[in-house]
């Protein structure tokens, strides 16, 4: 079987791009042969790996007829697109719906975000991406539920629940990892990833003052660069930095800034003595930190966006309120100074996280695309008619 993925791709600084190609590595270590269309977004000038095949510029709509026929005529049995509002060009992405309506090979679309519709464009454009798949992934059962709720669509044949993949790395064990850190001595807390006002950090920083109270050994790390896309990428560590200054944390606190390798990223949560989350979107589908977390088996405390509530359900981990300090403060307290409960969030997080390894992951996937793969590619373009811009502007 031959797959064509068409995502952003690395070495493009972002998690769908992490994502793509880590799902493309796993579906080869299944025997799969797999190439990749890569939507390039023009933040930066990329060398792609030789995996990828054809370059879509984002905001080039011919790009995305020619990325279609490259399909057509490469003898793939499938494609997988992932999709993400803001990857796409178009007025939210819309010129994806130029890509599916000429590709004549069956389509399994994963969608990353799944939000409550704000906006008639975003309904619209949301049920021609499903309609003009073969079969849809979400990675949380909210999501699903959103789907069902608040879109016109049938989404009992053909949407499904894949959770996000992990990679299984192995770094080493916690006490090795943390003595070549430096960090041996400390309770360390992390937030990890591409840094952005949406992941609350601030209220992290602000609850620490009330933790080092209790913890004297308290290290809080945030490790990650600031999201690439962020405009104020400097006002925005500036002011974070400036934050740790004021409250007299700065022994408390360590930024690690950098894109982190997969290994590198692995190597942080295995290190760490509480994974924090404290993001402010009560609607964020997904999370790779929070999966990393709960397949590495750490303890976690997040606030209750719709990706960690299900996720962290039956004592998997620490909910705690949005924008609160003070809340964020007693949960990481608990954990610090009750060590039977950390053992049980440790052991709970892990029973369930394991099923979230690429192993598995990919083989759930596979499993979708050969039942909607067909002997013979399909002879005719999809009966779906693109919509123009005035129908869903």
């Amino acid at each position: 079987m031959k797959i064509c993925i068409i995502s952003t791709y690395t070495p493009e600084k972002c998690g769908i791009a992490e994502y793509a190609n880590e799902l493309a590595h796993a579906l080869i270590n299944l025997g799969i042969d797999v190439s990749v269309i890569a939507v390039n977004q023009g933040v930066e000038r990329l060398i792609y790996p030789e995996i990828v095949e054809f370059v879509i510029r984002r905001n080039n709509i011919d790009d995305y007829r020619e990325a279609a026929e490259y399909v057509n005529i490469m003898d793939v049995d499938a494609v997988i697109l992932q999709h993400e509002y803001g990857i796409f060009g178009g007025r939210w992405g819309n010129y994806v719906l130029e890509l599916l309506s000429n590709i004549k090979v069956p389509v399994l679309t994963t969608l990353h975000t799944v939000i409550n519709p704000f906006d008639e464009n975003i309904k619209a454009l949301t049920e021609h991406i499903v309609r003009m798949s073969d079969v849809v992934t979400v990675m949380s059962r909210n999501a699903l539920n959103i789907l069902k709720r608040h879109y016109n669509v049938n989404a009992d044949n053909h949407i499904y629940v894949v959770p996000h993949g992990v990679k299984t790395i192995y770094v080493g064990s916690r006490e090795e990892i943390r003595k070549k850190l430096g960090i041996s001595n400390n309770f360390v807390i992390l937030t990890i990833g591409l840094l952005g006002p949406d992941k609350g950090i601030e209220y992290g920083i602000k609850a620490l003052s009330d933790i080092v109270k209790h913890i004297d050994n308290a290290l809080y790390m945030i490790v990650g660069e600031v999201h690439p896309k962020l405009n104020i990428k400097k006002a925005y560590r500036k002011k974070l930095k400036k934050l740790v200054k004021k409250l007299g944390l700065k022994d408390n606190v360590v930024f690690v800034e950098k894109f982190l390798s997969k290994r590198d990223y692995v190597k942080y949560i295995v290190a760490s003595d509480v994974v924090l989350l404290p993001y402010v979107n009560k609607m964020q589908a997904s999370s790779g930190a929070l999966s990393y977390a709960l397949s590495y088996g750490r303890a976690i405390i997040s606030t209750p966006f719709i990706y960690a509530e299900e996720m962290l359900s039956n004592n998997r981990g620490i909910l705690c309120k949005f924008k609160d300090p003070k809340s964020i403060a007693k949960a990481i307290i608990r954990v610090a100074t009750e060590p039977e409960l950390r053992t049980e969030l440790e052991a709970k997080a892990l029973e369930f996280g394991v099923r979230l390894r690429w192993e598995y992951v990919s083989l759930e996937l596979l499993s979708l695309i050969a039942n909607i793969v067909k002997p013979k590619h399909r002879e005719e373009v999809r009966h779906y008619v693109t919509p123009t811009y005035s129908e869903i502007s």
